[in-house]
């Protein structure tokens, strides 16, 4: 039995990683590329870098948003009986989705700097075409994961 990474239905939620994990990922890139758009819109536009709000302001609000779903997940969900088999994270999972979701957040932060304050405002419809990939490809990974679970228990 694997510690670290959870490799059968019932080590999902209480091990570190899981391949949920791949969705908490995916969950703050979505949440960067949306927040992204008060700055990268007008930025297009005009043709010139404009900062409406800072860019950290988004790994904090991706920060407040991972806690609040966990204490939602792991509360309103399991009472509605709506949670994954109906058991609650374990605390050292919870705070690794959250970790999770912030690595999502921070990669697209790279990826945004590297793309568009770099090579300027043309690049933002790229920057949104690599964000969408990025998230497709977590999807996968995610869908992946579940089916190795399920075909392993």
């Amino acid at each position: 039995m694997n510690e670290i990474i959870a490799d059968e239905s019932n080590e999902v939620g209480h091990h570190p990683i899981d391949y949920f994990s791949w969705g908490h990922v995916d969950i703050g890139v979505s949440i960067f590329l949306l927040v992204s758009l008060i700055n990268t819109i007008p930025s297009w536009i005009d043709q010139q870098l404009v900062y409406l709000i800072p860019f950290w302001s988004t790994l904090v609000l991706s920060l407040v948003f991972a806690v609040l779903w966990e204490i939602v997940e792991n509360t309103l969900l399991i009472k509605l009986q709506l949670k994954f088999e109906g058991r609650r994270d374990s605390l050292l999972n919870a705070l690794w989705d959250i970790f999770f979701v912030c690595v999502g957040c921070v990669g697209m932060w790279i990826i945004k700097g590297l793309m568009v304050n770099l090579g300027g405002p043309n690049m933002i419809p790229w920057y949104y075409i690599v964000g969408i990939i990025i998230f497709v490809i977590l999807i996968i990974a995610f869908l992946i994961g579940r089916a190795k679970i399920k075909k392993s228990t």
